[in-house]
């Protein structure tokens, strides 16, 4: 008899490892850092047994795995990742039934560069409109200077994050390019506060001065879908479409190749 406690706590303790064992790289970490302020959302490790309609969790804080009912939120489209066993999640649940979560995010899955493309727009002459100056281009100069780019950022553990757009000029005529592309916006941390993504921008102005915390601005957006190569949210009126790439580096390979053309382009004019 004096066995049986001991069996049940070896099985215990196997299906808790179960959380971890699948753990590769980066995946499974559990992000210890200080919670958002109103956030009320759940963080853990999916474990061994979650499915389509349940999912279980192993808490940051600790203690044995928790069973969520996850069936009506599978129907309702609010499982956004794959909920793979070792990923690092959060739910939230209903105020209703707290064995029922009502969203789900995987995090793991979140996390990584995620771009959208940018056309670049002609600029208009002293003696022509844009769409004047776009008509009169040659086809070698449209493939030199009408290349599209990857803007976005990358979302890394410890809520950091970093832009992805920024091209380096190689010519210090910026001004002679006949085409203008967006600013870059810079975001350099992000969030999920109650299962909505927040992007925090640059924490320092374009003087190089610190910005006082509470007036940093950010970008939040609801969650429309989120998968291994794509993802979508919606930001104000606006849905956000994104693709994965490996790397922020990746992403502007072929943009960067475009500006090094035509910054030669430009040395051969002048």
């Amino acid at each position: 008899m004096k066995k049986l406690p001991i069996l049940i706590i070896a099985l215990m303790t196997l299906f808790v490892a179960a959380c971890a064992d699948k753990v590769e790289g980066d995946k499974g970490a559990i992000d210890n850092d200080e919670r958002v302020k109103g956030d009320h959302t759940i963080y853990g490790l999916a474990c061994d047994g979650t499915s389509d309609s349940t999912l279980v969790l192993l808490p940051n804080e600790g203690g044995d795995p928790v069973s969520y009912d996850i069936l009506n939120a599978t129907r309702n489209k609010q499982i956004f990742g794959s909920l793979s066993i070792g990923d690092w999640v959060g739910l939230m649940v209903n105020p209703k039934n707290k064995k029922e979560a009502t969203m789900v995010v995987d995090l793991d899955e979140l996390k990584g560069t995620w771009t959208f493309q940018v056309i670049p727009k002609v600029k208009p002459t002293p003696t022509m409109t844009a769409e004047e100056a776009e008509a009169a281009m040659s086809d070698s100069m449209k493939a030199i200077y009408m290349v599209p780019r990857e803007y976005g950022f990358t979302l890394k553990r410890h809520y950091q994050a970093s832009p992805v757009g920024r091209i380096i000029k190689e010519s210090t005529l910026n001004d002679d390019s006949p085409v203008t592309y967006p600013q870059v916006t810079v975001y350099t941390s992000w969030h999920i506060i109650n299962g909505r993504l927040y992007l925090y921008k640059d924490t320092v102005d374009d003087n190089g001065k610190r910005i006082p915390q509470n007036k940093v601005g950010y970008d939040d957006g609801t969650f429309v879908y989120l998968g291994t190569d794509s993802m979508a949210a919606l930001f104000g009126k606006k849905v956000m479409q994104y693709h994965r790439k490996a790397n922020a580096m990746e992403a502007n390979a072929q943009a960067q190749a475009a500006e090094h053309k035509a910054s030669a382009a430009d040395t051969i004019k002048k």
